[in-house]
């Protein structure tokens, strides 16, 4: 039992060690993403639908996820202007 509990600490420590060494600043992302989308000449539906982009990479950031928020605020300031 006991060489169960440390196999599995062992095996969360690893799990855990790159998402801590990859941490991003999520809410200065989020700001970031924002103003650009605040600079963009589109139409209000585009601005909206970035700026609910912009929150589930904000969300998935706030949880660990950095290869989703990632992906998501990439999605953002690669769009059109």
């Amino acid at each position: 039992m006991t060489r169960f509990v440390a196999t599995t600490l062992i095996a969360l420590a690893c799990l855990a060690g790159p998402a801590a060494a990859e941490k991003m600043d999520c809410a200065k992302m989020l700001e970031s993403t924002q103003s650009h989308i605040a600079k963009m000449k589109t139409s209000a539906d585009k601005r909206a639908a970035l700026s609910r982009m912009a929150l589930s990479g904000y969300d998935s950031c706030m949880v660990g996820d950095m290869l989703n928020a990632d992906k998501f605020f990439k999605m953002v300031m690669e769009s059109g202007s």
